[in-house]
C-alpha cells in the first residue's frame, strides 16, 4: 500500500511538472508548483532508494528530505521568473465565465523591467490554467465583450 502510493504520486507530480513545462497548462502559484517538484524530487529519491536498497533509516530518510528541500529551492530560486499577474482583463468570453483574454506583465529576477503577453485564459481550477497567445486584432466579435478592466495584480501606483 505504501509502495503504491509512493508510485502515485510520483506519476502524478511528475506529469504535473512535464505537462506544466511543454503545454499550454500553467500553475499560476509559485508555492504550489515548488510543492509539486519537491513532491516529484523527493518521490524519485524515495523510489530510487527502495531499488537499490538505501535509505532504510528514518535519519537517512529525513537527511534525504532535507536535501533535496534545499535543492528544489535553489533549484526554483535560480529558474524562477515570476509568475504573471494580470494587468488588465481585455474581453470576456460570452459563454465560457472561465475564460478570458488578459494583458499580464512579469518582473524580471535579475534584470530591470518586465515581459508582457497577451493571453487567451482558460481557468481550469485553482492554481492552474491554460495559456495560450492570442493576437487580439484577429478574434471573433461574436464570442468576445470588450472589457478593459484594470485589475493590477502587479500592485502598481496608480495616479
Amino acid at each position: 500500500m505504501k509502495t503504491t502510493i509512493l508510485y502515485t504520486l510520483f506519476l502524478i507530480a511528475a506529469t504535473l511538472t512535464l505537462v506544466n513545462r511543454y503545454t499550454p497548462l500553467y500553475i499560476n502559484n509559485s508555492i504550489l508548483h515548488f510543492i509539486i517538484l519537491f513532491i516529484a524530487a523527493l518521490t524519485f529519491v524515495l523510489i530510487a532508494s527502495q531499488l537499490f536498497g538505501k535509505l532504510k533509516k528514518s535519519r537517512s530518510q529525513l537527511l534525504a528530505f532535507i536535501i533535496v528541500g534545499v535543492l528544489c529551492f535553489i533549484k526554483s530560486f535560480l529558474t524562477w521568473g515570476g509568475d504573471w499577474k494580470t494587468q488588465t482583463i481585455l474581453y470576456k468570453n460570452m459563454t465560457n465565465d472561465n475564460k478570458n483574454i488578459e494583458f499580464q506583465m512579469r518582473g524580471d529576477r535579475f534584470s530591470f523591467g518586465y515581459k508582457k503577453r497577451v493571453v487567451n485564459r482558460l481557468k481550469l481550477f485553482p492554481g492552474f490554467d491554460w495559456t495560450t497567445d492570442i493576437d487580439t486584432a484577429t478574434i471573433d466579435h461574436k464570442h468576445w465583450k470588450k472589457m478593459n478592466l484594470y485589475v493590477n495584480e502587479m500592485k502598481f501606483v496608480s495616479k
